[in-house]
């Protein structure tokens, strides 16, 4: 198969590099080892002119607000036309990205439009909210998504959402979650990955990687960090990730006394985040009620190497995991529940091995990346010969 993946995608506190892409090159190499070719079109950041493997076609985009995004689409369509006089595609991916234009490039060229939704496509909305730009953004992703061959959603509360307000058939839209690169997120020694980032090898280590949005909840693991170390002076905070809510946070721990028990590492290279998992005791997946529905990637990750984790039981959590997954739920925004689950499971070594392996197989048999993409390339060569059945000539 022939694959033209489009993946526009922008973080303002990360403008030159955001983080947001590395799935797509996941899945590129994914496709690319089943003897698929692959060509990505993303903007032109400093990631998109270092991926091999797959080719590439980074799109230069303008600086400004709302000429960014348009500009992607208007050159992106371009330079995928100019690809495809060479080699035409069978199916056009796009993650949601506010734009139609990824479907009326398949339509152009015949191929299959398939669209992977990853959160809600216009967070918040509600009958009540009449603003213009939600109201527009509604409208183009119903446009967009009733149109598309085949929707993939990541959790089950997405594809009721997608079915429900964006009018998507329910036989077009297939669930396939987040996983997880079984072979890059592997157990290693603790002490060997705490001496490679340069932290103490005697202490307990409460770990979060992820952007610092609000919506992760870290200001409840803050306040619950604050009791943790009242019982345990000793165990130290290691948070890997950066974004909008990073100034706040540093306030917050400067007023709860926690700055020297925490280790603020930025944004690391993809390839180094197994190393920081790897020196945590435990990890938190905090997410705050009104996250909405998602499909938690830092789970599958924290599992597939072998680390006990606890998370908010928001819906698309608790939907997918249990104690018996190596996941410990609490209830969402609850300081105080988290900090007692914390110390809990600190105190309890033979529970947190348990927890480890039960959660390393867990992501092996069900959630690496691998299976994920076998299973929607089965999806879309099953569905293809369905609806050409008659004319073989076609595949």
């Amino acid at each position: 198969m022939r694959w033209f993946l489009f993946c526009y995608w922008y973080e303002p506190d990360a403008p030159s590099d955001p983080v947001g892409l590395v799935r797509i090159w996941s899945l590129a190499r994914q496709l690319v080892e089943r003897g698929d070719r692959v060509t990505v079109l993303p903007p032109r950041y400093r990631s998109a002119l270092l991926q091999r493997g797959f080719s590439t076609a980074p799109i230069p985009v303008l600086p400004w607000r709302v000429l960014r995004p348009v500009s992607y689409a208007v050159l992106s369509c371009i330079v995928g036309l100019m690809r495809a006089w060479s080699s035409k595609p069978d199916v056009v991916y796009y993650r949601w990205m506010d734009s139609p234009h990824p479907l009326l490039f398949a339509r152009l060229l015949g191929a299959q439009c398939v669209c992977e939704v990853n959160g809600e496509p216009v967070p918040d909305w509600s009958e009540t909210d009449r603003t213009i730009k939600r109201r527009f953004k509604h409208w183009l992703a119903s446009f967009a998504l009733s149109r598309c061959d085949r929707v993939v959603v990541l959790t089950d509360g997405l594809r009721d959402l997608v079915v429900r307000r964006y009018r998507v058939a329910p036989e077009r839209v297939a669930v396939l979650p987040s996983g997880t690169d079984t072979d890059l997120f592997v157990p290693q020694d603790a002490a060997a990955c705490r001496r490679r980032i340069g932290v103490d090898l005697d202490r307990d280590y409460i770990g979060f990687v992820g952007s610092f949005y609000r919506y992760q909840g870290l200001q409840c693991l803050l306040e619950a960090m604050a009791i943790v170390r009242r019982n345990m002076p000793s165990v130290h905070l290691l948070l890997v990730g950066d974004g909008e809510a990073a100034p706040e946070l540093k306030q917050q721990a400067d007023r709860l006394t926690l700055s020297p028990c925490i280790t603020w590492a930025g944004r690391i290279p993809y390839q180094e985040v197994p190393a920081w998992i790897g020196a945590m005791t435990l990890c938190v997946a905090p997410f705050r009620r009104d996250r909405g529905e998602t499909s938690p990637v830092k789970i599958f990750d924290y599992l597939a190497c072998g680390k006990p984790v606890i998370a908010s039981a928001i819906p698309s959590v608790s939907a997918t995991f249990t104690q018996e997954t190596g996941v410990t739920l609490v209830p969402p925004d609850d300081p105080v529940s988290l900090a007692q689950v914390m110390l809990a499971l600190l105190k309890d070594p033979d529970r947190q091995a348990r927890m480890a392996v039960d959660g390393r197989n867990f992501v092996q048999q069900g959630f690496s990346l691998i299976n994920i993409i076998n299973r929607l390339r089965e999806w879309l060569v099953t569905e293809k010969a369905s609806i050409y059945h008659a004319d073989p000539r076609i595949l």
